[in-house]
């Protein structure tokens, strides 16, 4: 698929939209509507629990989103990120510890691996240091290119279900913080299920609807993003009955953190407590630790890992 750019984060609202009525898990047409507080035109089905937006962008509109400016913009708290690259240890230490759990699941026998959502190819960067034979997916072209520039890795440019890759071929695939973004959820689980030889494990994350903290938070959810970036929300329920339908049994269900800098912790802090962000702000600055990194988990983004069904 052509992988088109902007001059902004944003799409605009003008953009061509389909409405969607139909369950993408269970097929179901009922819908009720979900915390339409926030404004972002939820609806959830009433047979399944799935919570998607209801007047969903075209796909070209969509993967427009994913240019330059999605990996480098000062709109963060509403989509894509402050500056992917900048961030590079800080995700280098993140797929350091993903790739420590998940291997305990593949075996000591390293193969063959594919990252659906790459973005730059810091993931694959670190599982290739681990021994494993890479490969890269993704629907930006700025980001592909950047991986073929820079790391010389096989990355494919395109929706998983566009890009023809061969069956049976891969021992690990990787998903993590893109299923929320995709018009078919279970067509590009079926497609993960094709691309796996038997027993081949299945990992991916998103952010959980069901969670404690975004039942808390409310319409504050950091998980509800622009209703152009995240399309579906996944609960534990929902994603479980995602893999089980297309092929897969769970092995293990957990929620997972990432390594931040404080400066982002504080700035995403900012959302849910404004009196408590502004005065810390103030102390990081004083104390010039903005770049320090560790490690949260907010309990609010779940991965889980699967295996193909023999």
């Amino acid at each position: 698929m052509a992988q088109h750019t902007t001059d902004s984060p944003r799409i605009s609202a003008a953009i061509a939209r389909k409405t969607v009525t139909q369950c993408n898990l269970c097929g179901n047409k009922q819908t009720r509507p979900f915390c339409p507080e926030n404004g972002r035109g939820l609806v959830q089905c009433t047979r399944c629990a799935l919570v998607f937006v209801a007047q969903q962008p075209d796909p070209h509109e969509l993967y427009a989103l994913y240019g330059e400016t999605y990996f480098h913009n000062d709109q963060s708290g509403e989509v894509g990120y402050t500056d992917y690259i900048a961030d590079e240890n800080n995700i280098r230490a993140t797929a350091n510890r993903r790739l420590a759990f998940v291997e305990r699941f593949t075996g000591a026998q390293k193969g063959k691996m594919l990252d659906v959502g790459c973005a730059m190819g810091f993931f694959i960067d670190v599982a290739k240091a681990r021994g494993w034979e890479v490969e890269g997916a993704d629907v930006s072209g700025f980001a592909v290119q950047y991986v073929r520039n820079r790391f010389g890795y096989t990355t494919h440019h395109g929706n998983l279900t566009d890009l023809h890759l061969p069956a049976a071929h891969y021992d690990l695939i990787t998903m993590y913080d893109v299923i929320e973004h995709v018009p078919d959820p279970s067509g590009n689980v079926r497609e993960v299920a094709r691309l796996l030889k038997t027993g081949g494990v299945f990992e991916l994350a998103t952010p959980d609807v069901g969670s404690l903290p975004s039942r808390l938070t409310g319409k504050r959810w950091i998980g509800y993003k622009l209703s152009e970036e995240h399309v579906y929300y996944f609960s534990v329920p929902t994603l479980t009955k995602l893999l089980n339908d297309n092929g897969f049994d769970v092995l293990h269900v957990r929620h997972v953190g990432k390594y931040v800098t404080l400066r982002l912790f504080l700035n995403r802090l900012g959302f849910y407590a404004p009196f408590l962000s502004r005065p810390l702000q103030w102390l990081e600055r004083t104390l010039k630790l903005s770049e320090r990194s560790f490690y949260v988990n907010p309990l609010d983004i779940v991965a889980i890992t699967a295996r193909k069904r023999t």
